[in-house]
């Protein structure tokens, strides 16, 4: 009986944490005698499997159903081509809002077989001389005057620049000193991720496309804001602010207040006015319904 020969395949997962990685590895049954290596840069992990044939297919299906928002592909498959696969599928159009998106966007799209389809490289969107100057004019209505806040106005040109043109998916960036927010406008609103300096900001934004474009749950630290909310003016991203506290302890307050009034009247019309005889008729009710010794003929 001859043993089957042992095979391998490397899958590729972006945003996935490399500890849940690694748990899930030591989690193989060992009848699969499945052997895993992985390796993490950055946001990327790629994942090496080795083991008989039938049996590196269950290793493989188990990494998928544990990363199946994460996985963008296996063997020698790009995030950028991953992108341009997902959109084509599910035929979404890409566009930019401004010259700061594409320059992370278009070089590591332009060689890739039917990004052209998908993705229009500035030429109906922030580049184009009549478009462009339409997507500033937009963006600056849904502004108050005279406002800088630099990742208000990507977000502003990025819905903006969706609406002119027509897209499915908008993207936009707001550079600052020490870190740049990537912006994805989209029907239902817009997503957001804070990327620090240093941190390959073009591979975050082709996840958060790859994963609107396909429907998936975002990585964690991507945030989400709602089109109603996105459309208002005075609207930011951001945590809600909390109550006061002195607000909270006033409420309690008054809540108690009126709890021991209600007890009050209560109290009041059960003893018909007569305070002084609530201790009594308290322990007669209580008392009423205790069972006593003997027997009780029915």
């Amino acid at each position: 009986m001859t043993q089957q020969q042992e095979t391998g395949c490397v899958l590729r997962l972006f945003g996935a944490q490399s500890t849940a990685v690694g748990k899930t590895v030591e989690n193989f049954p060992p009848q699969w005698r499945a052997a895993a290596q992985w390796k993490s840069r950055g946001a990327e992990t790629l994942v090496a499997l080795q083991a008989q044939s039938f049996r590196l297919k269950k290793a493989a299906q188990a990494l998928r159903q544990a990363f199946s928002a994460d996985l963008y592909g296996a063997g020698e498959t790009t995030l950028p081509a991953a992108v341009v696969e997902a959109l084509e599928r599910h035929d979404k159009l890409l566009i930019c809002a401004d010259a700061a998106a594409g320059a992370l966007l278009e070089a590591r799209l332009e060689n890739l077989p039917g990004a052209e389809r998908v993705f229009d490289f500035g030429a109906v969107s922030y580049a184009n001389p009549k478009t462009g100057p339409l997507i500033e004019k937009r963006a600056r209505a849904r502004l108050p005057k005279d406002y800088t806040d630099p990742l208000r106005q990507a977000l502003a040109r990025a819905q903006a620049a969706r609406r002119v043109v027509g897209a499915d998916l908008s993207a936009a960036c707001a550079e600052r000193e020490n870190d740049c927010v990537l912006v994805l406008s989209c029907r239902k609103g817009c997503f957001l991720r804070t990327v620090p300096a240093g941190e390959n900001p073009a591979l975050w934004l082709l996840d958060i496309i790859r994963r609107t474009a396909a429907n998936k749950p975002q990585a964690e630290g991507t945030g989400f804001l709602p089109a109603r909310r996105a459309a208002k003016k005075d609207a930011l991203p951001g945590p809600q602010p909390g109550r006061h506290p002195l607000r909270r302890v006033c409420m309690t307050l008054l809540v108690l207040a009126l709890l021991a009034a209600l007890a009050a009247v209560g109290a009041w019309e059960y003893t018909n006015g007569n305070f002084y005889a609530l201790p009594e008729q308290l322990h007669a009710l209580l008392t009423e319904h205790v069972p006593r010794p003997g027997a009780t003929l029915v």
